[in-house]
């Protein structure tokens, strides 16, 4: 699922100008408080039923809690924590999202553990999608499994050009407290200039960690790269993805098969407007359920920055499937301060 992450929120303040609110402040603690709220038209194919189906939703809408203390020149521990609200729905769920508690040093690197997207998902799997901000959860592409957000600890360090993070996830299922098919991940990239390139690879834990399923994917590996262009009229991405999903089943025929993503996006911003592309060419192999196909995927979104953290968008989906299931417009007004 494409999410808003550190990368895609990196590219908005490069755009958009992201803002924080800083609720306390003294030496060495630093609390904050972010929100951001969206409201928005939805146009969706029905992915159950192939008939074209509308909703005003508020899914995405975000209350992030950040605060930070530092222990020494070096040394910062700090904490997260976000609820995900639907302002529209009446009486709505109001789900947990990140969660994480940690120690920064800047000369030993990062420690983190709780529940948050994958190091590799948010550097690798989303640099071809950082740009899109729909609240829609389908995603203008289909996006490449990295591993589980909970159970979770990270290592992540920068030395120069080059970083790199190492996620480790663990596997419950609901009949047992433990299992030893636990989550690692590995994921490193350079920077040239204006030239990123990111590669990583993981085995993927069995279970998932919020309902305890099996994960269908076992493995994922791939490589990304990405190019800003600045010129007189603005400021230009260029990023591409080659990944892929290795299946698991407990039956043979349908165990090791690989679904592939090749995905390209441009996003251009200038002054007050953005607009971002993207095509992903899916491949999926023959499943217990269907048979296999390819699937030629397109999305296009469109944002205009009103100022002060406010922003109109509208985004156009086209899942390439002959139903037209999953194909979607949305339209949109968000806010973040």
């Amino acid at each position: 699922m494409m999410k808003k992450t550190a990368i895609a929120l990196g590219i908005a303040a490069l755009g958009f100008g992201a803002q924080a609110a800083e609720v306390f402040k003294n030496a060495d603690t630093a609390v904050e408080v972010n929100v951001e709220l969206y409201f928005y038209n939805l146009n969706i194919v029905d992915t159950a039923s192939a008939m074209a189906r509308n909703y005003f939703q508020g899914a995405g809408s975000q209350l992030q809690l950040k605060a930070s203390k530092m222990i020494d020149a070096d040394l910062t521990v700090f904490g997260q924590f976000e609820l995900d609200p639907d302002p529209v729905g009446d009486n709505a769920t109001a789900l947990t999202d990140d969660m994480k508690f940690g120690l920064k040093s800047k000369t030993w690197g990062t420690i983190q553990m709780g529940q948050f997207d994958t190091y590799m998902e948010d550097e690798l799997m989303e640099i071809a999608g950082s740009f899109i901000i729909t609240g829609n959860s389908v995603g203008l592409v289909s996006e490449a499994t990295a591993g589980n957000d909970g159970r979770h600890l990270l290592y992540s360090h920068k030395i120069g050009d080059f970083a790199f993070g190492l996620d480790f996830t663990t596997s419950q299922n609901a009949a047992v407290a433990t299992d030893t098919q636990n989550g690692f991940a590995y994921t490193a990239s350079y920077k040239l200039g204006d030239l990123k390139l990111v590669a990583g690879a993981s085995t993927i834990a069995r279970y998932k960690s919020d309902t305890y399923a099996v994960n269908t994917s076992k493995e994922a590996k791939g490589f990304g790269a990405s190019y800003l262009l600045n010129s007189d009229l603005g400021v230009t991405k260029f990023a591409a993805l080659s990944a892929t999903n290795t299946s698991y089943s407990t039956t043979a025929a349908y165990d090791g098969l690989d679904t592939t993503y090749n995905t390209f996006s441009v996003n251009h911003t200038f002054g007050p407007w953005n607009v971002g592309v993207i095509s992903n060419v899916l491949s999926v192999p023959v499943t217990s359920a269907a048979a296999a196909y390819t699937a030629n995927e397109n999305g296009v979104q469109v944002v205009y920055d009103l100022g002060k953290g406010a922003k109109l968008y509208a985004a156009s989906s086209n899942q390439g499937l002959t139903t037209g299931k999953g194909n979607f417009t949305e339209v949109g007004f968000t806010m973040a301060f």
